[in-house]
């Protein structure tokens, strides 16, 4: 061997040899001298003298300084062969080659003239032992051999040990085992060498890789007892060594001690894991001790976790990677998850931050693991993909899965586009939450900061999305990133969101709240990077007025932060000049607007606490006020000529006023100023007698609360100032004059009132019942006959007094005296009233515009009012869209102006819904020869009526009347109900952001954002809190509408479809009480439930509804016993529900509980309800059964959630095929329906079959994810479950049969393909080993999967004849699938050995009846097989399929493409 024999390792253990044998005392020894004979007669040959001169060894001769003077047999038989023992620390010298040596040295032990083998083994053994007492004898012994400096035929410089020559001679080898056994146990052991391992390590050293071994048992043997024996740190050094030292013959038997050991130290499972993948194992050997290490993966240390990560990926076949990976991903602890600051424990939170550096590093080691995996292993790429796609539970969702999709994307760019899918796909069913993503910054900030590039660009790629819910995750990713990572990469967030102001207004929209939470929750931080924003002015003139305002916002606060940003706020200064002069409105807003932010951030520039009471008058320095003021003036100035203007500077003062509140001597300056401007302008002194001026329309004093005499002597002056500015009005947005800004300046003037007196508003209460000139009631009764100039005054001062009364509404709702109490109530009666005279006239004014009551909107954005609806008798044979006559188009609009969980706050309440349904239905019959109609949009109406302050919805407190015909002033009606849950529920679904719809196309629907700046003041957890206080009416008005539907089914023995069910009475009832559930569910989907911040907020809200239910008993429960019982009290309600929308609504809010912490199952009890739903039959108004598209869809919603929650969802796919379709196909009737879920009829039957294919395919994937598939019992529930899985695929397929609707096939062909790509992917290769051990079971199982694909190919022909590309689409891929699968089960016959049991045969082109196609129809259809390409399946999963780089390769040569096989067995 030459001087490159001794690793690394090895070398530094010989550098630390040098010093600690130093150290090192040796033993007392006794030398045993070989018997030497002197023989001293004469010598016959020569004189006595010479002749014993002559006589001297050549070994004596040779003798030296430093050499060993050793008599013994094995020097001299060393010596002899050319090796020089030295003395003392130095290395031993050979002065010849090693091979020569070793010839040498065998020759004389074979041709030695004392002794013959074995006895010279073992005396020069036991020489060699006497040799090795000396620790340095023993140390150079074991370490190189130098080459002597005359020697030129040695091959290097350094050569062998002496030990490793002598190993390598047959003779001596099996002794030397044994004695260095020996040594090894007696150095490991020696108290003095405790803390070294380099003699046990160059003993291990010399054994491997020997150039023969006698007895390889033996060898193995005593490396068994090494492993065994050895105390702890050497046995790492052991197992080390251990590959490199036994055959591989015997590595089996060195594999099970590994395993052994593996599990009784877990201090060696570095150690073990790095050999065992280095042995060379039989695939079932191997295939058990992969199978023992992934069952302990759960309990593995932090710092061993990155091995044991490397041998599982690295030694996983590709028929099981996915099997494999699954279990990892389950299994796998990641460190960090027990660090963060939530989990930690009270000892952990103690831990320095080196520990806290440990882990990161560990984390870090683990995905450098699993990306070099993937690197090497490229099926493993697509494993760890599938498994976390395949993962559809909200509680085994984990941080893993985020981090791993974020490192396959930087290690395999060209898997990207499948991994953005995958993104997409967990945010839209919210696996991916924001409290998750959160979660995942804090405790793992390490690993991302890694891989920071790649978060940066999939974040900036889901900000593009046109999905809110997307565009959220994506923002929640920036805001985490900036929030947990460090210096340089907070400046990359910052630049990344900022070069997204140029894209979309939807992501603009993001980008800019995002940037506004940072700003105002971290000021401090993002102060650093204000210089950043200044290029941000110039983008203001493509952004619209909601986006200006949040960038002025951000920009101003940071400018103002601290006095480090001068240059910054002389910017803002100059800037509020110049667009105040500008001539063009849209400037000037953006002036008032950026006027209005530096005024508050001046006014809090010294306390930038300032609290909503006068006691904290920290008045500002004269300077400051002084430049408030002026600022001030120089709007007011600046907007006297533009009402519209002026109007936006009232209500953002009034919100800023309300939000966070200015200097006390500038508000009351204010005040002063508003309140004798408004009283001035807009209040006129009456007498008793006085009558209405005459005008353009007759008018009247109306709406009057006042019933003393002494308090009816003002009025409000409207009517006459609206007829005046219609007169003048040419431009539909521009009015001027002071009308314009009435309801503003009161906002304002109610707001400073409100703060200088502590929420007293006494002083102006008496416009809360005043009267109101405008026009009379019989100008509404004549309205038709009115000139447009009439209908336009009058429709008008409608808009005025309704925005009137809601402002009136904001500002006294929170009044505590009694009598005001009245007269809110009253106004909220008399606002519904008005507005329900606008919906009625206006859509008889086809050229109206109302007068704007919000201002910081783009009116050139607004949609318009009046949606245009063609009413056209039917033609005969026209087939309608959705049923026939007038039934089905009314279902059509109510289907599609139904209120929707989780969608925009567009929808509109079903009271609205009927008035638009009912009223051209009068207009048609009044006028016969009306064909066209128009509609209100009440989305559209919103810039035009004031906004509801969250504060109004206290009036639900009041009690609920059931008898809708009273209209008792005491009790709350269900229309008033109705009125303020719409409002509420627009406002929830827009603030905690619960619809997940796509954006409609830029330039369009951004009206969908107006109306909300009240409520935009606040971020949802204070709207959260806020709303908290209004659970105990909601629950109450529950409780109240469920008892009198169940007094009334109770009336009428549980008959649902009697008439007095479904009046005009119970309607309202079940309106309101499908808004109140509907509340719930918005207010419970809030990801920001889940936070840590907000988990006060979600316990007080489930022990508000649980404490309906257990009373006060709730006070003390823990968080999961108040969601079990408030999730116990709200399924109570299921049984007095009558309307199916109502129960959709409840079973969405149900769902919301399961991502909340529990004690029990909830799943379960879930499932429960929703079948109790599916075996009721529903009715509409008059008793009739319930049908339509909104009936289906809320079907379809029920069997998601009933098949996605079951435990054992193939199971439940299983009953309902076997009971409800089997009951369903036994009907013969006209009208069959299933007897046990009534539910499943001949309209909700492609419904049905939708949902069971689907859920069959991820039902089957979710019992296979639970088993294993080492074990032969494993292999047993498999098949079990296969077994179960074909015989509901066969009964789905063979039913098209008898029922070939297109809403049937369609499902077919595209499922089919999933479910036989699942079938060849998990359920072959366990076929494979059980079908010699199972024969029966398996052949059956073939056998039906076989009769459902023979009748697939006659799917696939009838698709092509009838030539509907719907259809035509899913065909290529399902047929490639098909093919796949002769050709994959023949493989698995030929493994077998028992392919004769294989054949093929022409299977001929059928119809769905089973009959043979004319030849003509056959030529035709095999020429579109030859034409045909494969097209891409949309997934409703997924965007992006994943590439199945694992498909089996059919073994059999020279078989043709053709997919018309028959197999049979």
């Amino acid at each position: 061997m030459d001087e490159s024999f001794y690793s690394a390792e090895e070398s530094n253990a010989v550098e630390g040899s040098q010093r600690k044998f130093n150290s090192m005392s040796p033993r007392k020894k006794t030398k045993r001298k070989l018997a030497h004979v002197e023989d001293e007669s004469e010598d016959l040959f020569g004189s006595p003298k010479k002749s014993q001169k002559s006589q001297k060894s050549p070994a004596r001769k040779s003798k030296k300084k430093g050499d060993v003077e050793d008599e013994s047999l094995f020097c001299e038989l060393v010596t002899k062969a050319g090796y020089v023992l030295k003395d003392g620390d130095q290395a031993n010298l050979l002065k010849c080659d090693l091979a020569i040596f070793k010839k040498k040295l065998q020759w004389s032990l074979k041709s030695h003239r004392f002794y013959k083998m074995p006895e010279i083994v073992e005396v020069f053994i036991k020489d060699l032992e006497n040799h090795l007492e000396d620790p340095l004898r023993l140390k150079w012994a074991l370490l190189y051999t130098q080459t002597e400096a005359g020697c030129e035929s040695a091959r290097g410089g350094q050569q062998d040990s002496l030990i490793r020559l002598c190993l390598n001679i047959e003779e001596l080898q099996p002794a030397l085992i044994k004695l260095l056994t020996e040594k090894f146990f007696e150095v490991a052991y020696d108290d003095q060498n405790s803390n070294s391992v380099d003699i046990p390590c160059l003993i291990l050293a010399n054994l491997k890789w020997l150039d023969y071994v006698i007895d390889p048992e033996v060898l193995t043997t005593k490396v068994i007892e090494l492993l065994e024996g050895s105390p702890l740190k050497i046995q790492r050094e052991v197992i080390t060594f251990v590959p490199h030292i036994v055959d591989d013959a015997n590595h089996p038997k060195i594999a099970t001690v590994l395993c052994k050991l593996y599990e009784q130290k877990r201090e060696l499972t570095p150690a073990v894991l790095d050999t065992l993948g280095d042995l060379t194992l039989e695939p079932e050997s191997f295939q058990d001790v992969h199978h023992s290490v992934l069952k302990t993966l759960h309990a593995v240390r932090a710092e061993q976790l990155p091995i044991v990560t490397k041998f599982l990926l690295h030694n996983t076949p590709q028929s099981v990677a996915y099997q494999v990976v699954s279990d990892m991903r389950e299994k796998i602890s990641l460190p960090g998850d027990y660090i963060g600051s939530s989990q930690r424990s009270p000892k952990k939170k103690n831990a320095s931050k080196n520990d806290d550096d440990d882990v990161a590093a560990y984390e870090i080691l683990v995905f450098a693991k699993i990306k070099m995996a993937i690197l090497f292993h490229k099926f493993l790429t697509n494993a760890w993909l599938k498994a976390i796609q395949d993962e559809d539970d909200v509680a085994s969702v984990r941080p893993l899965d985020f981090l791993l999709l974020i490192v396959v994307y930087e290690a395999v760019p060209t898997r990207q586009r499948p991994i953005e899918s995958i993104f997409r796909n967990k945010i839209r069913t919210r696996l991916f939450s924001d409290a998750m993503i959160e979660k995942t910054f804090v405790n793992h900030k390490a690993v991302l900061k890694e891989y920071f590039s790649s978060v940066i660009k999939i974040a900036s790629l889901l900000l593009r999305s046109c999905e809110p819910l997307i565009n959220q995750a994506a923002a929640a990713i920036y805001r985490s990133a900036f929030v947990s990572m460090d210096g340089h990469q907070k400046q990359e967030v910052i630049l990344s969101l900022l070069g997204h102001l140029g894209d979309s207004s939807t992501v603009r929209s993001a980008v800019l709240s995002t940037l506004s939470s940072l700003a105002h929750s971290h000021t401090q931080e993002m102060s650093k990077y204000a210089i950043f924003f200044k290029s941000s002015l110039d983008l203001v003139s493509i952004l619209n007025m909601g986006e200006i305002k949040h960038l002025l916002d951000v920009v101003s606060h940071l400018a103002y932060s601290d006095g480090s940003h001068a240059a910054l706020q002389d910017e803002l200064a100059i800037l509020v000049r110049k667009q105040l002069s500008h001539v063009e409105l849209k400037y000037k807003l953006i002036g008032v607007i950026n006027a209005v932010f530096c005024l508050k951030n001046i006014a809090n520039a010294d306390d930038s606490h300032v609290t909503n009471s006068r006691s904290s008058e920290s008045e500002l320095d004269s300077s400051a006020l002084k430049e408030a003021e002026n600022l001030l003036l120089l709007v007011l100035s600046s907007t006297a000529k533009l009402s519209t203007a002026t109007a936006l500077f009232m209500d953002e003062l009034a919100s800023i006023i309300l939000k966070e509140g200015l200097n006390a001597k500038l508000e009351e300056w204010i005040c002063d100023r508003m309140t004798n401007d408004f009283q001035d302008v807009y209040v006129l002194d009456i007498e008793q007698d006085t009558q209405p001026p005459d005008d353009l329309l007759p008018l009247g004093i109306r709406w009057n609360l006042e019933v003393c005499e002494e308090d009816r002597k003002i009025a409000l002056n409207l009517a006459p100032m609206v007829i005046r500015l219609e007169q003048t009005r040419v431009d539909p947005f521009d009015v001027e004059g002071s009308l314009v800004y009435m309801t503003t300046q009161f906002r304002l003037l109610r707001m400073l009132e409100s703060r200088l007196h502590d929420g007293d508003l006494s002083n102006i209460d008496a416009l809360l019942g005043c009267p109101i000139y405008a026009p009379s009631e019989e100008v509404y009764d004549k309205f038709d006959s009115l000139s447009p100039k009439e209908q336009h005054a009058a429709l008008s001062c409608l808009f005025y007094v309704a925005n009137w009364f809601r402002e009136l509404l904001n500002a006294f709702v929170t009044q505590k005296d009694k009598d005001c109490k009245v007269k809110v109530y009253s106004r909220l009666r008399q606002l519904i009233e008005i507005e329900k005279v606008i919906w009625q006239k206006l859509p008889k004014c086809h050229s109206y515009t109302p007068p704007l009551a919000v201002y910081d909107v783009d009116t050139s954005m607004l949609p318009p009012l009046l949606n245009f609806a063609a009413k056209k008798k039917g033609k005969r044979g026209r087939k309608p869209t959705v049923g026939k006559g007038k039934k089905g188009k009314g279902k059509v609009k109510e289907n599609t102006e139904a209120t929707q969980i989780g969608t925009q706050p567009n929808s509109q309440s079903i009271t609205q819904l009927k008035t638009q349904q009912s009223q051209p239905v009068q207009d048609e019959e009044t006028d016969v020869s009306s064909k066209e109609t128009f509609e209100v949009d009440r989305s559209s109406c919103r810039p035009f009526l004031r906004e509801l302050h969250i504060d109004v919805f206290a009036l639900m407190f009041r009690k609920l009347g059931i008898d809708t015909s009273s209209q008792s002033g005491t009790q709350l009606t269900p229309a008033e109900l109705e009125f303020l849950l719409t409002d509420l529920n627009s406002k929830l679904s827009h603030i905690f952001a619960s619809g997940s719809k796509r954006t409609p196309v830029p330039g369009h629907g951004e009206h969908r954002n107006i109306g909300f700046s009240h409520i935009d003041l606040f971020n949802p957890a204070e709207i959260a809190q806020r709303v908290l206080t209004y659970f105990k009416p909601i629950c109450h008005h529950l409780e109240t509408i469920s008892g009198f539907f169940q007094s009334l089914i109770a009336e009428n023995d549980g008959v649902m479809d009697v008439p007095v069910m479904y009046s005009d009475h119970t309607q309202p009832l079940i309106v309101a009480n499908s808004l109140l559930f509907t509340t719930l569910a918005i207010f419970f989907s809030w990801p920001g439930l889940q936070k840590e911040e907000n988990e006060n907020i979600l316990i007080n809200a489930l022990r508000a509804v649980g404490k309906r239910l257990e009373g006060d008993t709730v006070n003390s429960m823990e968080q999961e016993g108040l969601t079990s019982v408030a999730f116990r009290y709200l399924s109570n309600f299921q049984g007095s529900i009558i309307n199916l929308e109502t129960a959709r609504t409840l079973v969405q809010c149900l769902v919301n509980f399961l991502s909340f912490p529990c004690s029990e199952n909830l799943s379960e009890k879930l499932v429960e309800v929703v079948e109790e739903l599916l075996k009721r039959e529903w009715y509409t108004k008059g008793g009739e059964s319930e049908k339509g598209a909104a009936y289906n869809q809320h079907i379809y919603s029920l069997l998601e959630v009933y098949f996605k929650n079951s435990g054992t969802t193939i199971s439940y796919v299983d009953t309902l095929c076997s009971v409800g379709l089997a009951e369903f196909l036994e009907d013969t009737g006209r009208n069959p329906q299933s007897e046990t879920f009534p539910t499943l009829n001949k309209g909700t039957l492609g419904i049905f079959y939708r949902s069971m294919m689907s859920f069959l395919v991820t039902g089957t994937k979710k019992s296979l994810s639970s088993l294993g598939s080492a074990s032969l019992t494993d292999k047993e529930k498999c098949l079990e479950t296969w077994s179960t899985a074909i015989k509901i695929f066969h009964v789905l397929v063979t039913m098209l049969k008898t029922h070939d609707s297109k809403t049937l096939l369609c499902p077919c062909l595209k499922y089919s393909r999933s479910f036989l790509e699942l079938f060849l992917r998990s359920a072959m290769p366990v076929l494979d080993s059980c079908l010699l051990v199972h024969n029966q079971e398996v052949t059956v199982l073939l056998k039906n999967l076989q009769g459902s694909t023979r009748l697939l190919q006659h799917v696939c022909t009838h698709s092509k004849v009838t030539q509907d590309t719907s259809l035509t689409r899913y065909v290529p891929l399902l047929k490639k699938s098909l093919e796949m699968l002769v050709y994959r089960v023949k493989a698995m016959l030929v493994l077998n050995k028992c392919s004769e049991a294989f054949w093929m045969g022409n299977l001929k082109n059928r119809d769905l009846k089973g009959e043979i196609l004319s030849q003509s129809i056959r030529e035709e259809s095999e020429a579109e097989d030859g034409e045909e390409e494969e097209v891409e399946e949309e997934d409703h999963q997924s965007d992006v399929e994943l590439d199945e780089e694992e498909d089996p390769k059919p073994i059999v040569e020279g078989a043709t493409s053709s997919s018309n096989y028959s197999v049979s067995f």
